[in-house]
């Protein structure tokens, strides 16, 4: 056997891979850790050994790590007389191809190809030899088990018969030998290696098989029938229960997606009201925050000028006496008592303001949502109109096309009749003649003439002279009934339509279609005064207003300056919908703003009164604890005074700066706008949550979705439900005109006489069998002589490794039992690893000498001489140059360090590198990759040398 070509694809760590092989000499595969080298090996046991449908772990283990892909290998060698191209695929898409291209040409696939593979290694390959030569990774150290093997054999006995004194026995004698060969070969007739059954008897045994398993099938199949007959029937149950369940539950699921819907709009108008009205907050609180810097820096001003001003008139009080000072205490306290009641008051009015302003709101959007109630209601009342008026018999522009067909139909049947008719040609005798001609009058000058075509029957008058009918013969009575027939035809459908003739048709056509433009108008009227809610929501938004809005509260609403009355300039909405008169009705919005500018006022106006009355009333407290101290504070209060002034001038002084920036009007004014806008932000987006959370969406998306998923679980249990019923009523009809009874008795003799025939088979096997085991205990007898052949064979490559002195200890199983060297005499088992190392390789490397080419395996070394130092690497070299002298075997090498077989003189290096999927091959893990004869393979995982 000679490997030429391995290629690997979603094999373990390697995506995609082709290794061209030396057919004779050392080929070196070369490459890092977990680059592939040992998983080539592994690659060519899973080819010979495993079915593409196995399940086994090995194959397994070869799927590629995180992609869902099926582990390929194809390898193409030469084998005996026959060259072999074997590709193999498991797990997905499952493939096996086998071509032969010599000495004949085969091409087989699947079970069929698999087979034929094992026959043909059988019959040129001893498999043992081929595993037997390998130094693996995860093999001991030690000697291969060489005894034994056939080609091996064949092998010594040409050796040992060539030595001359040293041969004896059967390999000295060569009918002997011919007579082993053929005994090998009778039983080879029977039986493969290890045994397995080849030729006749294997052909019994499958004849065997399929006669039993036939018979079974048949058997089965009787009883297959009367069970498929009940099961048929309960899916017919099943099936018409399921569709029952399923249409209740689309009408559920119908009715929730419209709810869920309109609820999702909802959503996002709530989701957006929230948005604006946090940014108002955001805007107002920095509004708020300036102002009351502001306000801060006033009362500091005012403070500190106070405080100045105090400290004076206490520093004069004092001075001036106990007495002033009590008089002005009395006066402070009436100006704080006067504070606090304005305060009061400013603080009712500021109240009153802001109800006022709220309820005028809330008569603003009453009067804004039942005008929209009322267009909305006259339009769903018109668009109903104009949708019964779209819905009418010739509304159907096919039916109107029929009509209009069948009316050409007629107009050609009366020119086919006028045309095969007979004619009358009247000319003209006298200087002008009257006729009539079936009621209509005609004039024929004299010499001129006219043809009448005498369809049917056709009355010509000279008035006063003479009256002449004109009837057609028999020949035209065809055509007149086609005519007839076609009429017929063109008043039934105007009939069916309700329509007088053609014209009348059209007319209605296009009245139809106007309608239902119409009534497409009309429904983005209502739409667009309703503004995505339904009737119910708008009256139910209406009653919670007209609560909050006595009818007695409730003046006349007035005009705010440039109001807009809702959709009466759209005059794509009510203008072309007619409804223009209905929506100028609405009442004119109230303008709010004279209220929401008083209650700004009025809440301005009690901030002032309310910090007066606190300002105040600090002060009084201020002065009563002054006069009680007053005595003792005399020179600390002309102290203060200085301070105070030095303070006041300063909080004077950063005030002015401050209102040269902005004065104290505009940042009130701006914080009044800010805040009332967030206000109504507030307002609108609390309202629009407070209704959506009353319809809880919540539960209307779980009933949804629980809904949907019920109809797709009753959907895949119906489908599920019919595929059986299908199957099973498949199976019926199949079997309704297979006549399974007869087969099965055809199969029961089939299977006796199957059996008769692998009886006979077996027995001339096990005769054959016995044969050669006799005629191979006697060649055992004599194996000795392939001991010499084999010692001198290892010996002459070993001992270019351990020197001249070298002498081995072979035993009959052609295991080396001691080394002598110097002298000095050491068992196998007692030998260093390394000594052990080289020893077994030179002995798998003199195996590969000996056999013969045509018999001979490749000797695969993987990553071995680990144990071997420098210098004898260098001479293991040799070894394998000196192995290959004369020879045509094949060696193939894999190693992580190729520094350790620079020397051996390889015939070919191949580089191995890392081979990763494209990421386009990892996202389409599951697309379709038979296409290797169609493209070239990716050669980008090694580069060869040599």
């Amino acid at each position: 056997m000679r490997l030429l070509r391995i290629r690997l694809r979603d094999f373990r760590g390697v995506h995609d891979r082709e290794v061209h092989l030396a057919e004779s000499g050392v080929t070196v595969l070369e490459g890092e850790n977990e680059v592939g080298k040992t998983s080539t090996v592994v690659a060519l046991d899973l080819l010979i050994d495993f079915r593409d449908d196995s399940k086994a772990a090995p194959v397994r283990a070869a799927a590629p790590s995180g992609r869902d892909a099926g582990p390929e290998v194809e390898a193409e060698f030469v084998t005996g007389p026959y060259r072999v191209v074997y590709r193999k695929r498991w797990l997905r898409r499952r493939l096996t191809e086998l071509t032969v291209t010599g000495p004949s040409t085969e091409q087989l696939t699947g079970r069929e190809a698999h087979d034929r593979l094992l026959a043909i290694l059988d019959e040129t390959m001893d498999r043992d030899l081929w595993l037997a030569l390998r130094v693996e990774q995860h093999t001991p150290l030690g000697q291969a088990d060489l005894g034994g093997h056939d080609a091996l054999t064949r092998a010594l006995d040409r050796a040992a018969g060539g030595a001359g004194a040293e041969a004896v026995g059967p390999a000295a004698d060569a009918a002997a030998e011919g007579l082993v060969e053929r005994a090998l070969a009778e039983v080879r007739r029977y039986l493969g290696g290890h045994g397995r059954p080849v030729g006749p008897l294997r052909e019994a045994g499958e004849r065997v098989a399929a006669a039993r398993t036939e018979a079974e099938v048949a058997a089965a199949s009787v009883s297959e029938v009367e069970r498929d007959v009940e099961l048929r029937a309960d899916l017919d149950r099943e099936a018409t229960a399921l569709a029952e369940e399923r249409r209740g539950q689309n009408d559920r699921v119908r009715e929730l997606e419209d709810r869920w819907s309109a609820l999702q709009a909802r959503q996002q108008e709530v989701a957006t009201s929230a948005e604006r009205a946090e940014a108002a907050r955001e805007r107002a609180g920095r509004a708020t925050e300036r102002q009351d810097a502001r306000a801060r820096l006033v009362a500091a001003a005012e403070a500190a000028e106070r405080a100045a001003d105090q400290a004076g008139r206490t520093l004069a009080g004092l001075e001036t006496g106990d007495h002033a000072r009590r008089e002005d205490l009395a006066e402070r306290r009436a100006e704080a008592d006067r504070a606090v009641a304005a305060s009061d008051a400013a603080t009712a009015a500021a109240r009153a303001a802001a109800e006022a302003l709220t309820l005028a709101r809330d008569r603003t959007e009453l009067a804004d949502l039942r005008g929209r109630l009322r267009r909305a209601g006259t339009a769903e009342e018109a668009r109903r109109e104009a949708a019964r008026a779209a819905g009418g018999p010739c509304a159907d522009a096919a039916a109107v096309d029929r009509l209009e067909g069948l009316d050409r139909a007629v107009v050609q049947a009366e020119a086919e009749l006028a045309a095969g008719a007979a004619t009358v040609e009247l000319t003209g005798t006298a200087a002008r003649t009257t006729l009539a001609v079936d009621g209509v009058e005609r004039e024929i000058d004299a010499g001129g003439s006219t043809t009448l075509p005498v369809a049917d029957a056709v009355a010509i008058d000279v008035p006063g002279v003479v009256r002449m009918t004109v009837r057609p013969g028999l020949d035209g009575a065809a055509a007149r009934r086609r005519v007839a027939e076609a009429r017929a035809a063109r008043d039934e459908a105007c009939t069916a339509l309700g329509v007088a003739d053609v014209a009348e048709a059209r007319v209605a056509l296009r009245t139809a279609g106007e309608a239902a433009a119409r009534v497409r108008e009309l429904a983005a009227v209502v739409e667009r005064e309703l503004d995505g809610r339904s009737l119910d929501d708008v009256r139910a938004a209406i009653a919670v207003l007209a609560e909050r809005v006595p009818a007695e509260v409730a003046p006349e609403p007035v005009r705010r300056r440039g109001a807009r009355r809702p959709a009466t300039d759209e005059p794509g909405l009510f203008e072309e919908a007619g409804l223009l008169d209905d929506a100028s009705a609405d009442p004119e919005p109230e303008d709010l703003e004279p209220l929401r500018v008083e209650a700004v006022r009025t809440l301005d106006v009690a901030d002032e009164a309310h910090r007066e009355a606190r300002g105040a009333e600090e002060a009084w407290r201020r002065l009563d604890a002054s006069v009680t101290t007053a005595g003792a504070e005399v020179v600390a209060a002309r102290t203060a005074l200085a301070v105070a002034r030095s303070e006041a001038d300063r909080r004077a002084a950063e005030l002015r700066d401050a209102r040269a920036e902005h004065t104290d009007e505009a940042l009130a004014a701006a914080a009044t706008d800010a805040l009332a806008r967030a206000r109504r932000y507030e307002a609108d987006h609390e309202q629009r949550a407070a209704a959506l959370e009353a319809d809880d969406p919540t539960t209307v998306e779980a009933l949804y979705a629980t809904a949907k998923r019920a109809v797709e679980s009753l959907s895949s249990r119906t489908a599920d439900v019919e595929r059986r019923r299908a199957e099973v009523t498949g199976r019926l009809q199949v079997a309704g005109g297979e006549g399974r009874h007869d087969r099965l008795v055809a199969a029961r003799s089939e299977l006796a006489a199957a059996e008769r025939e692998h009886a006979s088979v077996s027995r001339r096997a096990a005769a054959a069998t016995r044969l050669h085991e006799t005629l191979a205990r006697r060649r055992d007898e004599v194996r000795r002589a392939y001991v010499a052949p084999f010692r001198r064979e290892v010996e002459r490559l070993a001992r270019i490794v351990f020197g001249p002195s070298l002498a081995l200890e072979v035993d009959p199983a052609l295991r080396i039992v001691s080394r002598t060297l110097n002298g000095v005499t050491v068992p196998f088992d007692a030998l260093s690893s390394g000594a052990k190392e080289q020893l077994g390789l030179c002995a798998r490397l003199a195996v590969a000498a000996l056999v013969d080419a045509e018999d001979g395996v490749p000797v695969l070394i993987d990553d071995a001489l680990g144990h071997s130092d420098p210098g004898r690497l260098e001479r293991l070299a040799a070894v394998f140059g000196a192995a290959a002298a004369g020879s045509s075997h094949q060696v193939v090498v894999l190693t992580c360090t190729p520094a350790r077989y620079r020397g051996i003189g390889a015939t070919r290096t191949v580089t191995l590198n890392p081979s990763y999927p494209p990421p386009q091959a990892v996202a389409d893990a599951e697309q379709d990759r038979d296409d290797d004869e169609a493209g070239s393979s990716d050669q980008d995982g090694f580069r060869e040398t040599g």
